[in-house]
């Protein structure tokens, strides 16, 4: 069945203010498939369009919610990334990785049949990429040359997982006739072994050049149940190949090929010297925005008014970005070049420099609080002339207060030395200007990381910068700040789920926002999700090159992936900009049981942390030291005392967990992990790769401790992509909270 008309026609047209429709690249039963721009990552992605009817029906709907869920826990390079499920009005999409290249059905097509060698290549890659669905439980149901691409690169996809068995609700079979099992074909539950068949007749499909099965879809069902195995004559195949690809594809599943994993190495004597050819077409997109890249301030630790240019920079981001038939860039992309360039250069004035492709215009802007506004006018006027939108005026106590305030957002990520000062300038601003949301909102992140950093901050802290975020939204529910406002409580509440959300909607309202980007890559790192992280931070860091503190947190990556060369030129350069953070170098050595640099550091830092825990450092250094029987109750009880921050309860418990690993007492390294637990600790990433944790994962227990923690990190990854657009959970402001 043909989508309906209005399913093909959307190209041009913007989906839930993020994704741009570019070019229609096919239509099938289930929708149409378009080449999309994600505003938000600056990415392009394969976004499906569900077919009206079956997006009316709830049922339909859930359904194709659950097999998207399950889709997203497969990484693998021979899988397509399946990303976003959402909503836009009355239109349901579904957005995937987009891959350039072609189908198997158009390689297929350009002659009478492919070279072994590149078959056996195409073979291989899709069972890899089915061993590791089926590691998690999917089974694809739909593998037909139409969902196995093959990249301009070479790279052998499959498609459409979580997707291709939608069209089982409108009373058509799930899958393909062509191409299923046999007891597919009769309605019984899916199996390994169901894939393993359609993989054979694809093959079978690859080397002969012909369809395997033919006629109508009734006679090739009733086929399905009469055929007892794909047979082919000694010309086309080696005997012994003939034989593998007619096990794969026996009519009995006891006489069949079961796993995945079992026909890749029947395949392996034929593999050897097999490669697929990497010229493809490349297709381009038919509808292209403006291009306009922004290209942050040079962040420079002495330059006092960092934080006004910075400010600048954001504002134009957001202003631009809301323009239509705009793409805009926040860092530059190799081999992309774009429209408009606006570039900001500090001197006596700061000087913003509009570069187009024949001229250029420069303007000078007063470094002045009260000059953001007036000047985000006027860059957005030069680069289009989209009606800009209104800004309040400030004055008098509002305006010092404003001023206040971005010097308190820039100097709270800084680092502990300056968080007495953010906390001084932020509520002098609250006393000037109490009801500006924008003041409400920095209330709430300073007092949130204060909660965190300070052990003896008031008990309350969090409780008011709740208050205070909450505010912000009920005042401005498309500040972006304010929502980072929110995501922060939530986060240091112990409630990653919602703070993802809040991140997101951040986003939403302003897709440049540095802060957003930075948090949702913590929240996905120690989720697991590495790969989504590093894309995030390198997007805060390239939005915002001031935020340093990201840095730290792609060396912690780095240094959990046992990639220590990366770890090291990270830190290196990070210390060349005189930007330290001694107790995570500490906590990374430790990581490597690097004695003689313990020593050393413990030379130099001595009783670093004083803030953050008081005795904390003496006792790391006597367990460092070989003392963890002196110190292990104390440490213990420290892990199990918990705080008003969960999330610093939870970081807690994890130092604790790490010096019991480095004592090599992984009993007592579950001990404190379970304390996390009860504090809403969600990092995976550390527990799977931690080296001082190695003794506790080879305890038969570990599974028990694992398992609960992997949940928050499944669930995690469903709130960043998109469920909550079709309504089936929480919204991420609660709307007694903005009435």
């Amino acid at each position: 069945m043909k989508p309906h008309a209005r399913e093909s026609r959307l190209a041009g047209q913007t989906l839930a203010d993020r994704y741009d429709l570019l070019e229609l690249l096919g239509e099938g039963g289930m929708g149409a498939v378009y080449r999309a721009r994600d505003r938000e990552l600056d990415e392009l992605v394969a976004l499906k369009v569900i077919r009206g009817e079956l997006a009316r029906q709830p049922a339909m709907l859930e359904r194709f919610r659950s097999e998207v869920k399950l889709a997203r826990r497969v990484t693998h390079a021979n899988v397509a990334r399946t990303f976003e499920l959402g909503r836009a009005g009355d239109v349901v999409f579904c957005t995937m990785e987009l891959v350039t290249g072609e189908s198997l059905t158009h390689r297929l097509a350009r002659g009478p049949r492919m070279a072994l060698a590149e078959t056996i290549a195409v073979a291989c890659a899709l069972l890899d990429g089915l061993e590791a669905a089926h590691a998690a439980g999917i089974i694809h149901r739909d593998i037909k040359p139409d969902n196995v691409l093959i990249a301009e690169s070479g790279r052998v996809v499959l498609a459409d997982f979580g997707v291709a068995a939608l069209a089982a609700g409108t009373g058509e079979l799930s899958g393909t006739p062509s191409y299923m099992a046999p007891e597919q074909a009769r309605g019984e539950p899916p199996t390994p072994a169901c894939d393993v068949y359609s993989v054979g007749v694809v093959l079978f499909e690859m080397v002969t050049g012909r369809r395997a099965f033919a006629g109508s879809a009734l006679e090739i069902l009733d086929a399905k149940q009469a055929v007892e195995r794909l047979a082919l004559t000694g010309d086309e195949v080696p005997p012994e190949l003939a034989a593998v690809i007619g096990r794969a594809t026996a009519r009995a599943a006891p006489a069949r090929i079961a796993t995945a994993a079992e026909l890749r190495r029947e395949l392996a004597p034929w593999s050897r010297g097999s490669r697929i050819p990497t010229e493809q077409p490349i297709v381009a997109a038919s509808v292209a925005p403006t291009t306009v890249l922004v290209v942050a301030p040079p962040a420079e630790q002495d330059d006092d008014k960092l934080y006004l240019a910075e400010a600048l920079c954001s504002a134009v981001l957001v202003q631009l970005s809301r323009a239509p038939g705009l793409r805009v860039l926040s860092r530059e992309r190799g081999g992309e070049s774009a429209a408009v360039v606006v570039r900001f250069q500090r001197g006596e004035q700061l000087a913003v420099r509009i570069e187009r492709t024949d001229t250029a215009l420069e303007l000078r802007v007063p470094f002045a609080v009260d000059q953001i506004a007036a000047a985000t006018r006027a860059i957005a006027h030069a680069v289009t002339s989209a009606v800009a939108l209104p800004a309040p005026e400030l004055s008098g106590a509002a305006l010092e207060a404003r001023d206040l305030a971005l010097r308190a957002r820039h100097n709270v990520i800084r680092g502990l030395h300056m968080a007495a000062v953010a906390l001084e300038q932020i509520e002098r601003a609250k006393q000037l200007a109490p009801d500006d949301p924008y003041v409400a909102a920095v209330l709430a992140i300073v007092y949130t990381r204060r909660a965190f950093f300070v052990a003896d901050a008031p008990a309350d802290l969090l409780v008011r910068a709740a208050s205070s975020a909450l505010a912000a939204v009920a005042a401005a529910p498309t500040q972006a700040d304010a929502h980072v406002a929110l995501g922060h409580v939530a986060l240091h509440q112990g409630r990653a789920v919602e703070s993802a959300r809040h991140f997101r909607a951040a986003i939403a309202c302003a897709p440049h926002e540095a802060e957003a980007h930075e948090y949702l890559g913590r929240i996905l790192l120690e989720a697991g999700f590495v790969a989504d992280a590093l894309a995030r931070l390198e997007a805060a860091i390239a939005i915002s090159p001031g935020r340093f503190i990201a840095r730290w947190d792609v060396a912690r990556a780095f240094a959990l992936e046992g990639r220590w060369d990366d770890y090291d030129r990270e830190v290196d350069e990070l210390m060349k900009h005189g930007i330290d953070r001694e107790f995570a170098r500490v906590r990374f050595i430790g990581w490597r049981r690097d004695t003689a640099a313990l020593r050393e550091m413990h030379a130099k830092a001595g009783n670093f942390g004083r803030e953050f825990q008081t005795g904390l450092a003496e006792a790391m250094w006597d367990v460092f030291d070989g003392n963890w029987e002196k110190r292990r109750d104390q440490l213990l009880a420290v892990s199990a005392a918990g705080s008003h921050n969960k999330r610093r309860a939870a970081f807690v418990a994890q130092l604790v967990a790490e010096l019991a690993g480095f004592a090599h007492d992984p009993a007592s390294a579950e001990i404190a992990i379970q304390h996390g637990l009860a504090a809403g600790l969600f990092d995976l990433h550390w527990l799977d790769h931690c080296p001082l944790l190695d003794e506790l994962r080879a305890r038969p227990q570990f599974a028990q401790v694992r398992a609960p923690i992997k949940q928050r990190a499944e669930a995690i990854l469903d709130a960043m992509y998109g469920d909550h657009a079709l309504g089936t959970v929480e919204t991420a402001v609660a709307p007694s909270a903005i009435s």
